[in-house]
């Protein structure tokens, strides 16, 4: 028993003296001031970076919010100027077959005097369906230009984002 108590005291006593030798020295009052500027520092770039990486990801939410909203606007006009489309096709061929009637006296179940003003107002028809047609192309190759820039600033912003994360990492 007490062979293992005096085997117990050196290996403390030896343990005790090489942790003496392994500690540092301390630390002076510059060191710990240099230490706590740096952690200020950090904490800082951390900071600016979380608020900066919020502040990404709200303006990439809101492009995509409005990216949205424009593809909504362009789906709801695109089936209006298929049908714009189909009505002026439609009627050019009524006004094509009405003015071929007239010009070549062709017979028909319109009678001669009703042929001329029925086709001014088929061709005052057509000119409006034309103009329908133009403004919702109009209308269409707009939002398609909102739509690509908005994408572009999108991406901006997801590649600043994405160029952040590196940065805090």
């Amino acid at each position: 028993m007490r062979t293992s108590v005096i085997a117990l005291v050196a290996v403390v006593l030896v343990g005790a003296a090489a942790s003496g030798r392994a500690q540092r020295q301390p630390a002076s009052l510059d060191d710990v001031v240099s230490e706590l500027r740096a952690l200020r520092t950090e904490l800082r770039q951390t900071t600016g970076g979380s608020t900066r990486i919020q502040l990404l990801i709200a303006r990439l939410a809101a492009q995509d919010q409005r990216i949205g909203i424009l593809v909504n606007q362009r789906a709801n006009i695109t089936p209006r100027l298929i049908e714009a489309t189909r009505q002026r096709a439609e009627m050019e061929y009524q006004v094509r077959r009405l003015d071929d009637m007239n010009t070549r006296h062709i017979p028909s179940e319109v009678p001669p005097a009703d042929l001329e003003p029925m086709l001014a107002n088929y061709k005052n028809a057509l000119a409006h369906l034309r103009d329908v047609e133009r403004d919702l192309r109009a209308q269409d190759d707009q939002l398609s230009a909102q739509i690509a820039a908005e994408q572009n600033r999108w991406a901006d912003f997801s590649g600043r984002l994405a160029a952040l994360e590196r940065e805090l990492k």
